[in-house]
């Protein structure tokens, strides 16, 4: 019976008529439930789900622009019998930097810009990449330059007058060279490196997989190869040059009935042979398994490719002319082909030594150059004034000239790759505002910067410069980079568009808000019609 009361007189008072305390009393309700909701539950809401953005040093990221010039410094020392003075040194600097400045062409509107600076000094270089002895020689019958695979280089000229003019005109052409061969403006630069298409990015390390691929073992030969006594013959030496650059790591495999290739060599009296046409489309890669132990780092495939019996020799032919037995594969490797004895028969059993590999390792370490970005020309051009030798570096497959000078490429194109990187992610965190920031992403993006300040600070250093010091905080910088940007943090916030808020906020906060507006327009409502009462009641007092 006291439920049934208390509900009697609850629908009771439910059918009352409002008095104005009770309206007045609703109606403060209703505004105290929207300032509360306002005032302290949307800063609550704001307060905790909010991201967390760690503040990205973004001034001192978006101050890196194309227009400022970085320098590369190339160190010269004069060494001749009768030593320079420092002011004749001092002549042959700002004469080499004048033609330099002279040669340089435009910079296009977004190109980085860099200039290459020669410092002339007295004496003998450091064995330090990045200094070069020039070894004056007078007397001699012609004007020519020597260069050897050491950094150092021998200028003979016939009387000691012409020493200063034959320094300015070798110096300035080996750093105008140089610098527009960085730019990709060369004229030659295509050949210089082989191809600018197929020079791969830099990595701190390279998977290289030697693959002794058999076409036809069942109806040729069972070949076999001592591949680790050839690397270390000839491979291991380019390696161990490389090593305090970029890291080559080399493994070999052999595949036995492999298959043919996709494309079909043409018949001949005397064999097979390819066409220029066809070598892109030799390699088969569904069907030949170039797996790598290294998954992570970059690849380099070099196939020693053994046709069938039947199609031997296999050869490869240009507009008609036979070329070398090998081709390169652009971003991807290298195929040598190897043609057995004419004396093998099938099942015979083939161990291919290093002797008979050492065609093919060449070929490998040339292809190897080509992919990593080697130039492969002379630092001079002779010409009818002065003639010029380059020697080749036989022992290493490569030279402490084209060592530096790949260094010094890798140096600049790391340094933007890093730069551009920086400026992207904080272009991308600025427009994804509900996008995640950790600290270590900032701690990233903080030593990246870093780096890039010390790789401008060691290149500045013309008395202690080091060289290897600049290049290690650039490819630690631009490695830095883009771990930050790729990061699987920032990554995940990409893919959340606007929609997925509000499919999440919706279902808490429409219930809420609803009886709210309802109440706010009930109160506005009930407002307008007391004004209109107002109004109503003063014109009939008017009247």
């Amino acid at each position: 019976m006291a439920i049934a009361d208390r509900l009697r007189a609850l629908f009771g008072r439910q059918s009352q008529p409002k008095t104005v305390i009770s309206v007045h009393r609703e109606r403060q309700v209703a505004v105290c439930s929207i300032l509360f909701f306002l005032l302290l539950g949307l800063p609550l809401w704001w307060s905790t789900t909010r991201v967390y953005r760690a503040e990205l040093p973004t001034s001192d990221i978006v101050r890196f622009t194309p227009e400022q010039t970085l320098p590369v410094p190339v160190v010269f020392y004069i060494d001749a019998k009768t030593p320079l003075s420092q002011a004749d040194a001092t002549f042959i600097e700002t004469s080499v930097q004048a033609q330099v400045d002279s040669q340089r062409p435009q910079f296009t509107a977004s190109e980085w810009h860099i200039r290459y600076q020669a410092a002339v000094r007295v004496g003998v270089a450091p064995d330090t990449p990045g200094h070069y002895t020039l070894r004056l020689r007078m007397g001699s019958d012609i004007t020519s330059v020597d260069v050897t695979p050491a950094r150092s280089a021998i200028v003979s000229v016939p009387h000691a007058a012409q020493a200063k003019d034959v320094l300015v005109k070798a110096i300035s052409a080996i750093v105008a060279d140089e610098e527009r061969s960085v730019r990709d403006l060369a004229p030659q630069a295509s050949k210089a490196i082989g191809n600018t298409h197929a020079v791969l990015k830099y990595a701190p390390e390279y998977a290289v997989t030697l693959t002794l691929l058999n076409e036809n073992p069942v109806d040729g030969a069972a070949v076999d190869w001592d591949i680790k006594q050839a690397v270390r013959m000839y491979l291991q030496p380019l390696v161990d040059e490389l090593r305090p650059f970029t890291r080559l790591s080399v493994s070999s495999q052999v595949l036995h009935h492999a298959g043919p290739p996709p494309v079909t060599a043409h018949k001949a009296d005397n064999g097979t042979y390819l066409t220029s046409d066809m070598l892109p489309h030799f390699v088969n890669s569904p069907s030949w398994n170039f797996a790598s132990v290294d998954p992570t780092s970059p690849m380099l495939n070099f196939v020693l490719f053994v046709p069938a019996l039947a199609s031997q020799p296999m050869r490869i032919l240009d507009s008609g002319i036979e070329r070398s037995s090998a081709f390169l594969v652009s971003q991807w490797g290298g195929v040598s082909i190897a043609n057995l004895p004419d004396t093998t028969r099938p099942g015979d059993k083939v161990v291919l030594s290093p002797e008979d590999m050492q065609k093919h390792m060449g070929y490998f370490i040339s292809q190897i150059r080509s992919l990593v970005g080697i130039r492969s020309n002379a630092l001079l051009a002779s010409s009818a004034q002065l003639q010029v030798r380059v020697r080749p570096a036989t022992a290493t497959g490569v030279s402490g000239w084209e060592l530096d000078a790949l260094m010094r490429r890798w140096l600049v194109r790391n340094r933007q790759t890093a730069i551009a990187t920086l400026q992207s992610l904080v272009r991308l965190v600025d427009s994804l505002q509900n996008m995640v920031v950790m600290d270590d992403i900032k701690e990233k993006v903080d030593r990246s910067l870093a780096a890039l300040y010390e790789t401008e600070n060691a290149l500045r250093r013309l008395p202690d410069l080091n060289y290897v010091h600049a290049f290690a905080s650039a490819a630690s910088a631009a490695s830095l980079a883009e771990s930050a940007f790729f990061d699987p943090s920032m990554v995940s916030m990409l893919y959340f568009p606007d929609q997925h808020k509000y499919a999440i906020y919706m279902p808490f906060f429409l219930p809420a808000t609803l009886p709210l507006l309802a109440a706010l327009k009930k109160i506005l409502a009930e407002r307008r019609r007391v004004r209109a009462a107002a109004s109503v009641k003063e014109s009939s007092k008017t009247d």
